[in-house]
């Protein structure tokens, strides 16, 4: 505020100034001006003098310069009667060294005389002087010999010829004491300066005011403009995707529970929509192709449900949601969700990269609901996504009977799965390896077997409950702990090494505590950890490489073996093989199915078998059922075989009775 009195204070003293400056420069120029054209004019009322009264003189009667000088005084006493002009007085020094009575001891005059002697066609000169404290206003203009009657006067009156025709005889001066207007300049220029500085301070005092005010009155409606604007977005981002712009989870929820509510709710449907392969475009692109693909989604999605009576939403991630009634066929479940895949099937560029969406989508209807709950809608959509994308994804899924028929089953496994694993109720069973060459005994694999009610539930659908309900870990370390106790037992009671192969599901190496479990077990059974196989299947190695390559090599730097199980389903990335180091290769029962002497797979079954070799590691073929299948590889295949043609898993008791004979044999 401080600086503000300042800054007004200045720019007040400074317009005052200025114009007080320029009044008084305008007033002092009118003030010289005006000296200026008087003493004009008083010297040639003299001049009119001379030539009036030459005119009426005779030729014997010249006018004598006294009298000249009479005839100017007497003009310049009558100007004087003006009180403006009480100051001014006039002058006719002559020649210096040539005076006629009328002299003077002014240098500065005299050296003006000298000038004019020494060029006579020099023009008046108008000065303004300090003199003695004054200002003088000086008008002086040369008096010149221009007749012969004034040449002869002078001479007559000097009584020598002095001058002769175009001399300088002198000059003419008129002088105005100028101080005072001066002054009174001044004065009227301080006042304004005063008057000026009070009325610009005024007025800039109350200018400031009032810009003060404005500016309060536009800080505050700025001010509720910006919190207008921060509480819309502030509810825009309560409700919203902040990077899609679609409406988030919230919104979507306060959109579906009245439309189940009304009375169109027998039209409603849901639809549920995840982004396939989605973290592999952020691992492969960045996370800015992946905001990308994100608003993509997003746009076509809203795209789709142009003029259609529902809402599109985000709920976070890759996951996306739409609710909505069927009025027309176009509405209808299938029709929408081909629409969708359609749009999402087209490309889009970015950074000069091509990038396909691609989407499962779980779809569900309102008449399907059993309690008519809006939670439960959404619940059979996601049921109907997870059979989507467990059949290939890019695909849709309408929720039907048989799958809840299926989903009824899985949780009802998924509820007794849970008691059994934790009373144990799974039990152990073992199939043997044996080497292609001459039939000897390498090992068990450790499979696991479970009964409800009598009933035997297959292991591929129980364990994938497991893995999907988060038990898979508890399976795989009681599996294991089995295993490594029935192989430390069977040692002890043949006297023969029993190596052990048990399977590790992806999902258990994300365990922080797996290393220290499987080390645990080994030292609490006893079992030297060179007995121990683990096999990881190609899938889970490749999508979980880094953790797998991490616990592998320091249980592999402890003695445990590490198995690459169905080896040529998945991704066969030699690179991977390369890294983790595997001490076994497990070639899928596929193989062999269709192998016949000489064709493509007999081929590469060899092929695979000197790679195998030559990497220094072993190899094993799964499925061998057949005499056929067992010669055809006796001979092409260096390795181990497992299958129903060597043996069926059995249960622990035949698996102690299967070495015990295998051991008696050897021994007749």
């Amino acid at each position: 505020m401080r600086s503000e009195n300042s800054r007004t204070i200045l720019w007040s003293f400074l317009a005052a100034t200025l114009t007080s400056v320029v009044y008084f420069a305008i007033a002092w120029t009118e003030d010289k001006a005006i000296s200026k054209r008087e003493n004009l004019q008083l010297l040639e009322l003299a001049d009119n003098f001379n030539k009036t009264y030459s005119s009426i003189r005779s030729d014997d009667m010249p006018v004598p310069a006294t009298f000249r000088r009479m005839g100017i005084e007497h003009f310049n006493a009558r100007t004087n009667k003006d009180a403006n002009n009480s100051q001014t007085r006039v002058l006719w020094p002559g020649r210096p060294g040539l005076e006629i009575n009328r002299t003077t001891d002014d240098p500065h005059l005299k050296q003006i005389i000298r000038d004019y002697v020494a060029n006579p066609s020099a023009p008046a000169l108008y000065e303004h002087r300090f003199e003695d404290n004054r200002l003088i206003g000086r008008t002086v203009v040369p008096s010149v010999a221009n007749d012969k009657t004034c040449v002869s006067c002078h001479n007559k009156e000097l009584k020598r010829a002095a001058f002769k025709l175009g001399d300088i005889m002198g000059i003419y001066v008129v002088e105005r004491d100028m101080t005072e207007l001066l002054l009174a300049d001044a004065k009227y220029a301080g006042g304004l300066f005063f008057l000026a500085f009070t009325m610009t301070w005024l007025f800039a005092t109350r200018e400031r005011s009032r810009n003060f005010n404005i500016m309060q009155l536009k800080s505050r409606i700025e001010i509720q403009r910006m919190r207008v604007e921060v509480e819309e977005k502030e509810k825009f981002l309560l409700n919203h995707d902040p990077l899609t712009a679609l409406p988030n989870r919230k919104l979507f929820h306060d959109y579906l529970n009245p439309a189940a509510t009304g009375d169109n709710k027998q039209t409603l449907h849901a639809a549920l929509i995840d982004l396939d392969d989605f973290k592999s475009v952020n691992d492969t692109m960045g996370h800015p192709a992946g905001d990308a693909l994100l608003e993509e989604v997003a746009r076509r999605l809203t795209l789709c449900m142009d003029n259609i009576d529902g809402l599109a939403a985000r709920l976070g991630g890759d996951e996306f949601a739409i609710v909505w009634h069927s009025k027309e066929l176009i509405c209808e479940p299938d029709s929408l969700a081909q629409r969708i895949l359609n749009e999402m099937a087209k490309p889009f560029e970015f950074e000069n990269r091509s990038i396909t969406p691609k989407c499962s989508i779980g779809l569900a209807s309102w008449t399907d609901t059993q309690k008519g709950d809006p939670s439960e809608l959404l619940k059979l959509a996601d049921i109907a996504l997870y059979v989507a994308k467990d059949h290939g994804k890019n695909i849709y899924q309408v929720y039907n009977q048989a799958i809840d028929a299926t989903i009824r089953r899985q949780n009802e496994i998924a509820a007794h799965l849970t008691r059994s694993i934790r009373e144990e109720d799974l039990r152990l069973v073992m199939q043997p390896q044996v080497s292609l060459h001459d039939g000897r005994f390498i090992g068990f694999e450790a499979l696991s077997r479970w009964t409800i009610n009598g009933y035997e539930i297959r292991p591929a659908e129980f364990i994938a409950i497991a893995e999907s309900t988060g038990t898979i870990r508890e399976l795989d370390l009681q599996v294991l702990r089995k295993a490594v106790n029935f192989s430390a037992d069977l040692e002890k009671q043949t006297g023969l090494a029993v190596p052990i192969s048990v399977n590790l599901s992806a999902n258990s190496f994300r365990s922080g505590s797996l290393l220290e479990d499987i080390q645990t077990i080994l030292w609490a059974g006893k079992l030297p950890a060179d007995r121990l196989t683990l096999e990881i299947t190609e899938t889970a190695a490749i999508e979980n490489w880094q953790h797998v390559q991490d616990i592998l090599g320091k249980l592999r730097a402890a003695g445990v073996r590490a198995s690459l199980d169905d080896f040529g389903t998945g991704y066969s990335s030699l690179a991977y093989l390369l890294r983790m180091k595997f001490d076994q290769i497990k070639i899928d029962r596929e193989f062999i199915q269709d192998i016949k002497d000489g064709n493509e797979n007999h081929i590469l079954l060899q092929h695979i078998s000197d790679m195998v070799a030559g990497l220094g590691m072993e190899l094993v073929i799964e499925g061998v059922e057949t005499q056929k299948q067992f010669e055809l590889i006796k001979n092409s295949v260096k390795g181990g075989g497992q299958g129903y043609y060597f043996a069926r898993p059995m249960e622990l008791d035949a698996a102690r009775t299967y070495l015990q004979e295998t051991v008696r044999l050897k021994a007749v």
